[in-house]
């Protein structure tokens, strides 16, 4: 018996399939291509929102710090005799403690509050009136609020100026923001041990600032003025970022304006709810060398 013959596809039904095949592939990788740019444009974005974010968040939370005393104290290394007359009297550490503090000294009746003039490190020391006894051990502690914590006097509509006990571990800190939308388009961050003989580095917080609509300032200030100070009662981050790359979608640069109007610095205004009370014995001066250069 003869075989059978197998007819194979014609030249045409070739060219037809392959058509369809080509048109088939097409679509599949025309909708690869727009998920895989849907999927950078949305990457890109996020990557704009976390920056500003994390930002944000870190400056809400050393904003509600500043003005924040360290809760750190030492003791007198030596018994002390009631005088007039300032004297110069050793402690256990003179960390955190600066010229023109309030220390209190001692507990109960012999409890006073001395202003010190003077700080000395070798050996550790501070300088003032003692108008009662104290014997050695003596508890030397600061209490109270620094109610310039913000520091309105030098901050501005691009640099936030403020310090405290802002990471609550016993340090006195002075921290400094700046934006700069104009030349490095960024947001920095400094913060350094107020002992330290200069200001640290800044470290680039946000990437890709450029102006506020309207002008708008990076960063406002509410204050009020009491028993000699001004408080800042709310702070006020305006930031206005680019993407790094253009848009795969729309080929252009996307931007982003983000306000956080409501950063309180909540120790600065538990200072001026005191010196409205008349209550400024609490009210620490702020430390010499601030802000810091």
């Amino acid at each position: 018996m003869a075989p059978k013959r197998v007819r194979g596809f014609s030249l045409l039904e070739l060219l037809v399939s392959m058509a369809i095949l080509l048109v088939v592939a097409g679509g599949i990788f025309s909708s690869l291509n727009y998920y895989q740019k849907s999927y950078d444009s949305t990457m890109l974005k996020a990557d704009m929102h976390a920056g500003v974010r994390g930002a944000a968040e870190l400056m809400a939370q050393e904003i509600g710090q500043a003005g924040t005393v360290p809760a750190s104290s030492t003791t007198l290394s030596g018994n002390v005799t009631a005088s007039a007359l300032a004297q110069t009297v050793n402690i256990g550490s003179s960390a955190n403690i600066f010229v023109g503090e309030n220390l209190q000294i001692d507990a109960g009746t012999a409890n006073e509050t001395v202003a010190v003039t003077a700080v000395g490190s070798g050996p550790a020391s501070i300088r003032g009136v003692f108008s009662k006894n104290h014997s050695l051990g003596a508890i030397v502690a600061a209490r109270g609020v620094f109610p310039e914590g913000i520091l309105t006097g030098t901050s501005t509509a691009t640099t936030l100026q403020l310090f405290g006990d802002i990471n609550a571990d016993g340090t006195l800190v002075y921290v400094e923001y700046t934006c700069d939308p104009t030349n490095a388009h960024t947001l920095t961050r400094s913060i350094t041990p107020i002992s330290s003989a200069s200001k640290s580095a800044p470290v680039v917080l946000v990437q890709g600032l450029v102006a506020n609509p309207a002008g708008t300032s990076c960063f406002t200030y509410s204050t009020a003025t009491a028993a000699g100070f001004t408080f800042a009662t709310n702070v006020g981050l305006t930031l206005t970022t680019q993407t790094s790359d253009p848009d795969p979608q729309t080929g252009s640069y996307d931007t982003m304006t983000k306000s956080f109007l409501n950063l309180s610095p909540r120790n600065v205004v538990a200072g001026l709810a005191l010196a409205q009370a008349g209550l400024t014995a609490p009210l620490e001066s702020t430390p010499p060398g601030l802000p810091m250069s």
